[in-house]
């Protein structure tokens, strides 16, 4: 059984209104998707495609106009408040934009074990150890657990976002666009990170993102988004190579509108460590 799916989704939203009329415009036109336990997906797409509206579904912050998400089997706008609970619970996400995703206020440990406070799941004084231990999870140290985030680098405080997403030991995480906004480097050690997590937990993921190279480094399956349809579904990434790959017209034209002017250095190239 799949972990995450997506039947037939369909998503629209109203434009316009006040002096001008309103008018309907589809983000989702019939969107199926696979997740099962311990992969990921990789969504791929250009601005404006619908793969971000894709995954707030995915995750129950908005609610499909046809179709369903499933989560272990069952239509997650049918659960009951327990189960939806538990499912939200279950599935954390990893924003693009660190900074914006964090109160500037909060001290790192703080971040940290925002759901563990939410849920109630640990005692007020096991959380500042608890955010000790994910932190040197993402590769950072007991030194971080007091700072602000102005303090830390992009790359940094992304593995904070990343720890608090691990704080629940969640089924699921959505990675929507999470290392776009960092340098090359910084996406490998991330992405490098990410690849471990996913060796040592069998976490199940979806990542979104707009740059090919990256999802072919974190991914075991790769769906094409285009104009809130899935163009195509490969599921071997590895066999796709950057120039004389035997892609169809759709997904060769789109391959090349977003790639990235430059590679990202392979991770396994990089020193371990953080920036």
């Amino acid at each position: 059984m799949n972990l995450i799916e997506m039947r037939k989704v369909r998503k629209s939203y109203r434009q316009g209104g006040f002096l001008g009329s309103r008018t309907s415009v589809d983000v989702l036109r019939g969107v199926d998707l696979e997740i099962p336990p311990g992969r990921c997906l990789g969504l791929l797409g250009t601005s404006g495609c619908g793969k971000s509206t894709a995954g707030r579904l995915i995750l129950g912050l908005e609610k499909p106009d046809g179709g369903g998400v499933y989560y272990k089997g069952h239509n997650i706008q049918t659960l009951n408040s327990e189960d939806k609970r538990r499912f939200r619970r279950n599935s954390q996400v990893v924003f693009q934009n660190s900074h914006g995703s964090v109160n500037p206020r909060f001290k790192a440990w703080t971040i940290v074990c925002e759901p563990l406070t939410y849920f109630g799941k640990t005692r007020k004084t096991e959380q500042r150890e608890k955010a000790a231990m994910l932190l040197k999870t993402v590769g950072l140290s007991e030194r971080d657990l007091d700072k602000l985030p102005h303090q830390f680098s992009g790359g940094e405080l992304q593995r904070v976002c990343i720890a608090r997403a691990l704080a629940l030991d969640p089924d699921f995480i959505v990675f929507d666009e999470a290392v776009s906004s960092l340098d090359m480097y910084n996406q490998s050690l991330v992405l490098e990170l990410l690849s471990s997590l996913k060796k040592e937990t069998g976490m199940t993921s979806l990542f979104i993102s707009h740059d090919l190279r990256v999802l072919l480094k974190i991914s075991d399956s790769l769906a094409i988004m285009d104009k809130g349809r899935i163009s195509s579904l490969v599921k071997d990434p590895s066999d796709l190579e950057f120039s004389g790959g035997m892609f169809d017209p759709a997904f060769q034209e789109l391959a090349r509108s977003v790639l990235p002017s430059e590679p990202v250095p392979r991770p396994e190239s990089m020193r371990m460590g953080y920036s």
